[in-house]
């Protein structure tokens, strides 16, 4: 089943993440039980990810795991019943011809030991390398735990202990791995061994791990690389009811500029916050000037041709505030495409509703209605039912919701930023009340990092292909028993949300999106650039704001004395001063003032300071 291209379809994170369900079991089976398995839970907004390739790609994966499972259970099969041949021959051999030989005494010799047929050792061939394949899977899981630990956001002497370690169980693991090699050439050189096959059939799971491990290299570099992403073919979904709704229903709530939300957790998938900010302010009326002129426009421009502020007819509206900011942020974002390669050329501003949860994703709603109406009144009235992420339920959300100032249908000005090729997302929410004679401004400021190091590091590992068929095989022989681990439990995982989603539970609840895919594998830890560009990105965007809200005041015929002393309060901590005759500030914890009693020349002009 094809996917629809999105506008995120080929970015970095996108392609980051793709990746990701390559390299992390973990994160392969989380991608599936979000989207497959919650089937009444939406998907988070998405920043800067779409979910639906990522999703392809982890199905693909997960047949192939499973059919690398099978392949690797068929060997397993094998080698223990090729134990259980020569040990019941040796029993039989033992008690003579004729003589009644059971699986109980089989099973009893093998672990018994025998000279001839396990060297002595108290263990099959086949149980003493499953050992193995334990001990070296459980060392390569550890061997990871310095990253896990730094990327989970533990300390440093933490993660050094972890790294340790993993390094001491790695130790013990390859030491074991070389004793079990060492027993089978001594017996064979001893001449102990009667049978190749403790050498045979680890070879064999060699030979399907190389073989699964060139599929994954494969479609790394044909699929995922740097250089062919942007323009290969990814894999499709399965084909199926199933999946070709969950494709419409991501598809329309990956479009909308609408998400369901919890009280909990409304935010889902912007990163962390930084420092909001926000002020009050009464609005109140400037005296017409002489020659100032009215109209009933409500653009941008707020002066008219002389310089004089003009004044716009009706009251100052939270629609006609953001309406002042919108055009701010689009002059930045064209200033800055001709000036440069500054991110703010790819600045994304658009209005965003957040509406509290209690619908299903693909419930029909009368248009503009809510889930709650006893949160929000219902809109329109009218009775055309629409999904609650329509385009039409959307636009009567925006259109209804800006002004009302309600507790659960809220409207935001998303301002969001792509900086460092998806990396670091800067976003930016603003919302506007103008009730009571008062204008109240919020602004929430979020970052989001950078996708976990292991899975950018895959352009390293696909740089170096294509290698030798020699280097492959002995990388192959090595990881073979991780390999094998790993199928397994894969296997068994993909065999448990089979049964699952033929027997999930279709009456669940309606739910909210409560993962996002992008934030699941984001660090929390920035680089000294990175830090600098996002809080310079922050910065930007809030000044572009101040100048929306204050082009709004002067158009609508407010005093704007009080907005400018609250945003240089605001600004670093610093403090406003406007026509001052007099006295003394002072600022910081140990700031001290002295007044000396001069007062300022009658030619002195009113100075505005920030200090």
């Amino acid at each position: 089943m094809s996917l629809p291209e999105h506008r995120y379809s080929r970015t970095e994170g996108t392609r980051l993440l793709c990746v990701g369900v390559y390299q992390d079991l973990g994160f392969r089976r989380r991608v599936i039980e979000e989207l497959v398995d919650h089937r009444e839970r939406p998907v988070a907004p998405p920043n800067g990810v779409d979910v639906l390739p990522v999703l392809a790609h982890a199905l693909q994966v997960t047949r192939q795991e499973a059919r690398t499972a099978l392949l690797m259970l068929g060997a397993w099969a094998g080698f223990f019943l090729s134990d259980v041949i020569m040990f019941w021959d040796r029993v039989a051999d033992r008690r003579g011809h004729g003589a009644d030989v059971d699986f109980s005494d089989v099973l009893a010799a093998m672990f018994q030991g025998d000279d001839q047929l396990s060297n002595g050792r108290p263990l099959p061939w086949s149980a003493l390398y499953a050992l193995v394949a334990l001990a070296l899977w459980f060392a390569h899981r550890a061997g990871g735990g310095g990253s896990a630990a730094r990327s989970a956001g533990l300390p440093d002497p933490v993660a050094k202990a972890a790294d340790g370690a993993g390094s001491l169980v790695s130790l013990g693991a390859w030491a074991f791995a070389f004793f079990y090699w060492y027993s089978y050439v001594s017996a064979l050189l001893d001449g102990h061994a009667q049978t190749p096959y403790p050498l045979l059939f680890p070879l064999a799971l060699a030979l399907i791990a190389w073989w699964y491990q060139t599929w994954q290299r494969e479609a790394l570099c044909r699929r995922l690389a740097r250089w062919t992403f942007s323009t290969a073919t990814q894999p499709e979904l399965p084909e199926g009811p199933l999946f070709e709704t969950l494709r419409d229903d991501v598809r329309r709530e990956q479009e909308a500029m609408l998400t369901l939300y919890g009280p909990d957790s409304p935010f889902v998938g912007l990163g962390q916050q930084g420092t909001p900010w926000s002020f009050a302010m009464e609005l109140r009326k400037r005296p017409r000037q002489p020659g100032e002129k009215g109209t009933t426009d409500s653009g941008a421009d707020a002066t008219d041709g002389g310089g004089l502020p003009r004044q716009i007819s009706g009251p100052l509206t939270a629609d006609t505030a953001l309406s002042m900011i919108e055009p701010q942020l689009t002059r930045l974002r064209e200033s800055a495409a001709l000036s440069g390669k500054d991110r703010l050329r790819d600045l994304e501003v658009d209005r965003f509703v957040y509406l509290p949860g209690g619908v299903e994703r693909d419930e029909e709603l009368e248009v503009g209605g809510v889930p709650d109406p006893a949160v929000v009144p219902r809109g329109t009235g009218r009775s055309r039912g629409l999904p609650v992420y329509d385009p039409a339920q959307v636009a009567a959300h925006q259109r209804e919701a800006v002004d009302e100032g309600g507790e659960g249908r809220r409207v935001f000005l998303r301002i969001r930023v792509g900086a460092w090729h998806e990396q670091v997302v800067v976003t930016v929410l603003v919302r506007v009340h103008t009730q009571g004679r008062m204008l109240v401004l919020e602004v929430l400021p979020y970052v989001l990092g950078p996708v976990r190091r292991e899975f950018r590091a895959v352009d390293t590992l696909v740089d170096r292909l294509p290698e030798t068929w020699v280097r492959s095989a002995l990388r192959a022989l090595r990881h073979a028993p991780v390999v094998g681990v790993d199928a397994g439990i894969g296997g068994l995982a993909t065999l448990r949300n089979t049964l699952a989603t033929g027997w999930s539970d279709r009456d669940a609840l309606p739910d909210v999106p409560r993962v996002s895919l992008r934030e699941l594998v984001s660090t929390k830890g920035l680089s000294e650039f990175q830090r600098m560009d996002s809080t310079r990105y922050v910065k930007t965007i809030q000044e572009r704001i101040v100048n929306g809200v204050r082009e709004a005041l002067k158009a609508h015929g407010y005093r704007t004395e009080e907005f400018e002393q609250h945003v240089y309060q605001l600004s670093g901590g610093s403090v406003f001063i406007k026509d001052m005759s007099g006295g003394a500030v002072a600022t910081g914890s140990h700031g001290s003032a002295t007044h000396h009693g001069t007062t300022p020349t009658p030619s002195a002009a009113p100075t505005t300071n920030a200090i």
